[in-house]
């Protein structure tokens, strides 16, 4: 099973392959925020520390949002990720 690791948390959680993120992080205590959970508030705006490769791929409506918001290379929304390998990520500031 992947492992998503929440640095900001100093967390580290088996999770299914595949998983949405939002989902599992509905169900443990984690400092990701989520507002609108459709990619159009950046509320869960989070920073991919190690293996970005190991989430889904970014769709246009993401990249759409986070060049607005003009985010860094390495920030993805993480209600539009999915988890299909070891991953590490961190709430962006």
């Amino acid at each position: 099973m992947p492992k998503l690791t929440i640095q900001t948390d100093k967390k580290t959680i088996e999770v299914e392959q595949n998983a949405s993120m939002i989902d599992v992080c509905e169900n443990i205590d984690t400092s990701i925020l989520f507002g609108c959970r459709d990619g159009a508030c950046g509320a869960c705006m989070i920073r991919v520390i190690e293996n970005p490769h190991n989430l889904s791929a970014m769709e246009e409506h993401e990249r759409d949002f986070l060049e607005t918001m003009a985010a860094r290379d390495d920030e993805r929304l993480a209600c539009q990720c999915r988890v299909l390998g070891d991953v590490t990520v961190a709430v962006s500031e």
